[in-house]
């Protein structure tokens, strides 16, 4: 699963690699990807021009100036490519200037359609999450989000209506830095350990979009040029069971919550 920092550095080398060009044709080599849209649908990209690329849930929303919105799924999954290869082509979008966008074959599992932007706002509304590489927001707002609805920590960060595309390894991340436990619930927390959680959400995902996303063996992400991210060389707790925590030097271990497993340290995170 690709998380915040990895769809959002795919938006920004999208948006830079495409946004202005106007679209010659979308060859679809795998018809799963696009299994929603008919030959006709993708008949009237021809020409239309990628005004700006935005994030919606997982998707990368290209919005074209023909009033229509292109959605590429990138949650699960994805390799983008900005130039020619001998890799294996699953999808390829064509401009009438300039060189290809490559979907590759057989990596994660992407999926493509075609909205209005009624139809867009029918199928993924927005959520209304807390969003931070879109918009800043105060640590009042934050801890007021999360005092509200309550309930553990670890559900509320991977909500998608609480914080924007937060999964379970981000998640670890945070309540390790923030040293505190993924059952502890928002509504019981003092304001100190708001702060905490506050600064480190913030911390976790500008230090990992700096970074240019995680890249595990799960989500083997990388960037449009094939660079895997460099996050993961930072992680704290996530796939470090078993070693000693850079913090306390306790364990790191790993244990299910919520049917899932969670990694933290049980010395520090309290």
């Amino acid at each position: 699963m690709l998380e915040l920092p990895e769809i959002e550095t795919l938006r920004r080398e999208t948006e830079r690699e495409v946004g202005g060009r106007k679209l010659k044709a979308i060859t679809v080599l795998e018809d799963r990807l696009a299994a929603g849209i008919s030959a006709a649908d993708l008949d009237q990209v021809d020409g239309a021009k990628v005004s700006a690329i935005k994030r919606r849930r997982g998707n990368l929303v290209w919005n074209l100036d023909n009033g229509n919105r292109l959605l590429l799924d990138v949650s699960r999954g994805i390799a983008l490519r900005r130039a020619k290869g001998d890799e294996p082509t699953a999808m390829e979008f064509t401009f009438t200037q300039g060189g290809p966008l490559r979907v590759l074959a057989g990596i994660g599992d992407p999926k493509l359609d075609l909205l209005t932007v009624a139809e867009l706002d029918a199928k993924w509304p927005p959520t209304g999450a807390i969003d931070l590489a879109e918009q800043a927001v105060s640590w009042v707002v934050f801890a007021r989000a999360f005092v509200g609805n309550g309930g553990p920590l670890r559900s509320l960060l991977t909500s998608p209506s609480m914080v924007e595309s937060i999964g379970a390894l981000y998640a670890d991340e945070i309540l390790w830095q923030a040293g505190l436990r993924p059952d502890r619930r928002a509504d019981k927390l003092g304001s100190q350990e708001l702060r905490r959680l506050y600064r480190a959400v913030a911390e976790v995902l500008h230090d990992a979009l700096k970074a240019g996303g995680t890249t595990t063996s799960a989500n083997g992400f990388t960037d449009l040029g094939g660079k895997a991210g460099g996050y993961q060389d930072s992680l704290e707790v996530w796939g470090r069971d078993g070693l000693p925590c850079r913090r306390c030097r306790g364990t790191v271990g790993v244990e299910k919550f919520e049917g899932k497993p969670t990694f933290r340290c049980a010395d520090c995170q309290v």
